[in-house]
């Protein structure tokens, strides 16, 4: 049985006409399904949790954008329910890592139908405020304060307000210090940004860790440390493309456990967590998916 689940405000209007699209295909075949479709995240989020609880699903579909399928991902992680996306939001870095992206609904429909689907890492976080669960990318320092003024920009859309709030950020930022426990060892880091990766991208395709994997058991620790804020405005841009990479001022550091601690905060997703300090766990194999690359 499937759930699909639609933020309403997606796309314009896009997400409703997918949705519309994908439940025409499924009556054709007498699929079971049952659609949830609010414009409050916390009625989504309540109906979501209140579906899930009668084990009855076997798919979740998130039909939007990063924001909605984080919202899934914390009621399917670690669950026997596979979880898929068909885009429809501004940045949709979850439907680019598993290749839904440029996919056609019919095309995502009928893999969901005839394979079964893989397994993929997930970031767990821990925190004062409980466990969150992330597919992509933790953002503290300058990304996260750009995440955060990008989430109130209306206008421009896409990877532009990516770029404003970059601009907009980058006048007032100083490096942050950060003290981190990666497996086991302690560092003091001073850092604009610090990124734990599961994915490659985030913000709309920025490639922040083009060689990081969402399969292979462990994050990506990204490190931009203490430069003027000319070179860190040369450095950011070069993100949308992987092209950041090799740095002088950059280190990346392979991790499975990181806990971190500083005067600044984290979002996960593109979405608001918490406040440091946090403890982030890599976990193998907790979330299933459809690759389809």
């Amino acid at each position: 049985m499937w759930l699909i689940v639609v933020n309403a405000q997606s796309g314009k209007g896009k997400a409703g006409k997918l949705s519309n699209q994908l439940s025409t295909l499924m009556q054709k075949d007498h699929q079971i399904y049952k659609v949830i479709n609010t414009d409050s995240a916390a009625d989504t989020k309540r109906l979501v949790e209140q579906e899930l609880e009668t084990n009855k699903y076997q798919y979740l579909v998130a039909v939007g954008g990063d924001g909605l399928v984080n919202l899934c991902l914390q009621y399917v992680a670690c669950k026997p329910i596979a979880l898929t996306v068909i885009p429809a939001g501004t940045g949709n870095d979850f439907a680019r890592a598993v290749g839904t992206y440029q996919k056609s609904l019919p095309d995502i429909y009928h893999a969901i139908k005839s394979s079964n689907a893989d397994k993929i890492d997930l970031g767990k976080i821990s925190g004062s405020f409980g466990e969150h669960w992330y597919v992509q990318v933790l953002s503290t320092g300058f990304d996260a304060l750009v995440n955060s003024l990008a989430n109130r920009i209306k206008w421009p859309k896409g990877r532009l307000k990516y770029t404003l709030g970059t601009l907009l950020t980058l006048a007032r930022f100083k490096p942050i210090t950060y003290e981190v426990e990666i497996d086991g060892k302690q560092l003091t880091i001073s850092a604009m940004l610090l990124s734990i990766a599961n994915g490659q991208t985030y913000g709309g395709g920025m490639r922040i860790c083009p060689d990081a994997s969402n399969s292979d058991g462990y994050f990506d620790v990204f490190i931009v440390k203490p430069v003027s804020r000319m070179v860190l405005l040369t450095i950011f841009p070069k993100v949308f493309f992987g092209k950041h990479i090799p740095h002088p001022r950059i280190e990346i550091l392979k991790a499975k456990q990181v806990r971190l601690d500083a005067k600044t905060f984290a979002h996960a997703d593109g979405e608001y967590v918490s406040e440091l300090p946090i403890s982030i766990s890599n976990e193998p194999k907790a979330l299933s998916t459809w690759l389809m690359k």
